[in-house]
C-alpha cells in the first residue's frame, strides 16, 4: 500500500509539473493503440497491443512497460500495457488497459477492453463492459501456452457487470454478478465455463458450472443449475444440476428438480417436476406437480390435474396419482390421525388398512353425560322426515337422510342446525334401537303370557268335550231306555 501511495504521488506530481508548463490538449478522439503489432508467446494473444508514450503519462518502475495513453499510469511490474486515456495499472505483468479509465490492480494477462472496466487481481481475467468489474480469480490452468492460460479466467463482457473472484466465470448480462466460484468440473484445456450469466440484473452468488440465460434471475450457490431465457424473475438458492424454465418459478434446492412453468416452485428432494402454473413441490422424491395450482410431495405423488392436491408416504412401489380435477389423494399406510384439539387427543383416526373413520368415544374424554329416554327419542325418530335428496353440487347422486334442521330440532345435539355429525345420527340410531329392543322384550313378556293362556284354555276346551262326549252317550242310553218302555 505504501509504495502504491508514493507512486500515485509521483503521478500526480508529474501531472503537476506538466500542467505548469502549458495548458493540456483536448484528449485525442482515437483510442491510442500506437501499433497493432503482437508481442511474445508471454503477452495475451487475443488484444493488439500499444507502443510510445501518452501525454502526461507516467510509469513508476518495473520493465518493459508501456504507458500509451494519454494520462495514463504504470506503477510497476512488467510489460504492463496501458494503451489509452486515463488507464492505470499498478502491477502484475502482462497485463493490458485497452480502452479509457481502465484500471487493473495486478496479477498476469488481465485485459480492460472496456471504458472505465476494472481489474483487481488474478490471471487471464477480462472486463470487456462498459463499467465491468472483475476482483480477482483465474483461469483453472488445464492447458497453457508459454505459462499463460489457453481460455479467459473470469470475463465480465456487459456493462456494468460484475465478479468477484473465482475463476473462468463469464457475465455477458448487463448489471448482472457473480461472486465467486470455480471450474472444478471444467474439461481439459478449460474451454467450459464455470458461473455463466447472459441475462440482465442477474445474480449468481457462488457455486460451480451455474447459467443463468434470464434477466433479473438469481442463482445462490451449488452446481449445475440452470435458469432457461424464459425464466424470467426465476430463483434457485442452491443444489445440484436443478432447472428453472418458467418465470417466476423457484428451486430452493437438492438435486434434479425442474419448475418449468410460470410460477412454479420446488422446495428441495430429487428428481421432482412441477411442470404446471403455479404448481408446488415442497420435497421428496420423484413427485410430479402438472395441473395449475397443483400440489404433490412425499414420495412418487403425481398430481395430473388442475388443483389436485396429493400425497403419498415412502412404502410402496406404485406411484399415487390425481384422476381429476380439485381431487385430494393421499395414501398413508401407518394410518391418517386427524386431531382437533392442542394436545392431540380429540379427533378421528383411519387405521393402517382400515376402510372406517374411528372417532374418540373415550369415557374419561367426556363429560355432563346425561341418560337418555329411549323411547322418546324412538318417538322422536318416528316423527322425524326423513327424504331421498342430493346436493346441489353433486349432480346425479342421490341420498337418503333427514335435513339438519328437523334433526336439530328434534334432538338439539351438534353446533348447529345445518349440519349432521356421524356420531350424532349414530347416536339417535342406537338409542332408538334400545326403544325398540324394550318395546320387542315387553311384546315377547305379552305374548308369553297369553302363550299360557291359550294352554288353559285349550285344556278347558278338552275337558268340556270329554263332559259333553259323556253327557251324549247318557242321553243316547236314556233314549233307548224310553223306546224299550214304549214297546212293551
Amino acid at each position: 500500500m505504501r509504495r502504491f501511495l508514493l507512486a500515485s504521488i509521483c503521478v500526480l506530481t508529474a501531472a503537476d509539473q506538466s500542467n505548469a508548463r502549458e495548458p493540456l490538449p483536448a484528449a485525442p478522439a482515437q483510442r491510442a493503440h500506437a501499433s497493432a503489432t503482437r508481442v511474445g508467446p508471454r503477452h495475451r494473444a487475443d488484444v493488439a497491443v500499444c507502443t510510445g508514450a501518452g501525454y502526461a503519462s507516467f510509469i513508476g518502475g518495473g520493465e518493459s512497460n508501456v504507458a500509451a495513453g494519454d494520462y495514463s499510469a504504470v506503477l510497476g511490474g512488467g510489460e504492463n500495457l496501458a494503451c489509452s486515456n486515463f488507464d492505470a495499472i499498478a502491477g502484475g505483468n502482462h497485463n493490458v488497459a485497452e480502452y479509457d479509465r481502465g484500471f487493473i490492480g495486478g496479477g498476469q494477462s488481465n485485459l480492460t477492453s472496456a471504458d472505465d472496466a476494472f481489474i483487481g487481481a488474478g490471471t487471464n481475467n477480462v472486463a470487456s463492459g462498459f463499467g465491468a468489474f472483475v476482483g480477482a480469480g483465474d483461469h483453472a490452468y488445464y492447458a497453457t501456452q508459454g505459462g499463460v492460460p489457453s481460455a479467459p479466467g473470469n470475463t465480465a463482457s456487459g456493462a456494468d457487470s460484475f465478479i468477484g473472484a473465482g475463476d473462468e466465470n463469464h457475465v455477458a448480462g448487463q448489471g448482472s454478478f457473480i461472486g465467486a466460484g470455480g471450474s472444478s468440473y471444467a474439461a481439459a484445456g478449460g474451454k467450459s465455463a464455470a458461473n455463466e450469466i447472459v441475462g440482465i440484473d442477474s445474480f449468481i452468488g457462488a457455486g460451480d458450472l451455474n447459467t443463468i440465460s434470464a434477466g433479473d434471475a438469481f442463482i445462490g450457490s451449488g452446481v449445475s443449475n440452470d435458469v432457461a431465457a424464459a425464466g424470467t424473475y426465476a430463483a434457485i438458492a442452491g443444489g445440484d444440476r436443478n432447472t428453472v424454465a418458467g418465470e417466476y418459478g423457484a428451486v430452493a434446492g437438492g438435486f434434479l428438480n425442474s419448475a418449468s412453468a410460470t410460477g412454479a416452485a420446488v422446495g428441495g428432494g430429487s428428481s421432482s417436476s412441477a411442470t404446471g402454473r403455479y404448481a408446488t413441490i415442497p420435497g421428496g422424491y420423484l413427485n410430479a406437480a402438472d395441473g395449475i395450482g397443483s400440489f404433490a410431495a412425499g414420495t412418487q405423488a403425481k398430481a395430473r390435474h388442475n388443483g389436485a392436491f396429493v400425497w403419498s408416504d415412502n412404502n410402496g412401489s406404485e406411484a399415487v396419482q390425481s384422476t381429476a380435477a380439485y381431487q385430494f389423494v393421499a395414501r398413508a399406510s401407518g394410518g391418517f390421525y386427524l386431531y382437533t384439539d392442542a394436545t392431540s387427543k380429540t379427533g378421528v383416526r383411519l387405521n393402517p388398512g382400515s376402510g372406517a373413520w374411528a372417532s374418540l368415544s373415550d369415557r374419561s374424554m367426556k363429560t355432563r353425560v346425561v341418560t337418555l329416554d329411549d323411547a322418546a327419542v324412538l318417538a322422536k325418530v318416528a316423527a322425524l322426515p326423513v327424504s331421498e335428496w342430493s346436493y346441489t353440487a353433486e349432480h346425479g347422486v342421490r341420498h337418503l337422510g333427514p335435513m339438519a334442521q328437523d334433526f336439530y330440532a328434534a334432538f338439539h345435539v351438534g353446533e348447529d342446525d345445518r349440519h349432521i355429525t356421524s356420531i350424532d345420527e349414530d347416536g339417535v340410531a342406537l338409542a332408538a334401537i334400545k326403544a325398540l329392543d324394550a318395546e320387542n322384550h315387553d311384546l315377547q313378556r305379552k305374548t308369553r303370557g297369553l302363550d299360557a293362556q291359550n294352554r288353559e284354555l285349550h285344556q278347558e276346551n278338552r275337558g268340556l268335550r270329554a263332559r259333553m262326549i259323556r253327557q251324549d252317550a247318557r242321553l243316547a242310553a236314556l233314549e233307548r231306555a224310553v223306546a224299550a218302555l214304549a214297546t212293551r
